[in-house]
């Protein structure tokens, strides 16, 4: 169980770099989910079903997609009554693309936006970059129901103006 641990935390360090197809095989909420799980422990498609409470077929489906891209690890597989038990294990559960730009949502489905300027030095950054993964892994990690909601955070360097020089 040791090891879990640690291959999760290496897991959710490091960001995947992923493909354009890799990219919309995670436009979904669940398999989010079900990405943060299998970083957890490896687990079978019925295992993951029960604690996500979903339907086996329906998770199945989704790790079959996500294992088919790349995205899963098939760790081991076990017989069981004559049935092949197969656990996964994901490879990420923070990943980069070059072409996401962000969200782009329509005036009337904006629920928040937030915005605001901090000082940080690099050790800061570093600390508030950390504490907001785990923030929003968190979430993405609880078993809820209701509306899939799109999070677009975004932290960049600004850059202050030249101060203007008078002759």
């Amino acid at each position: 169980m040791n090891e879990d641990k640690e291959y999760q935390a290496s897991v959710q360090r490091q960001p995947l770099k992923v493909s354009p197809e890799q990219e919309k095989l995670l436009e979904s909420a669940l398999r989010i989910k079900i990405m943060h799980l299998l970083a957890a422990e490896p687990l079978t498609s019925k295992q993951v079903a029960e604690k996500l409470e979903k339907t086996p077929g329906n998770v199945h489906y989704h790790i079959s997609k996500l294992f088919e891209g790349g995205l899963l690890e098939l760790v081991r597989t076990e017989a069981a009554g004559g049935i092949i038990q197969k656990f996964y294990r994901s490879k990420a559960t923070w990943f980069r693309t070059e072409n996401f730009s962000g969200f782009q949502f329509r005036a009337e489905d904006q629920v928040d936006h937030f915005t605001t300027r901090l000082t940080l030095s690099p050790e800061e950054l570093e600390s508030f970059r950390r504490e907001m993964m785990d923030f929003i892994s968190s979430w993405e990690s609880r078993v809820t129901l209701g509306t899939e909601y799109g999070v677009n955070i975004v932290i960049g360097h600004l850059r202050t103006p030249e101060p203007e020089v008078n002759p």
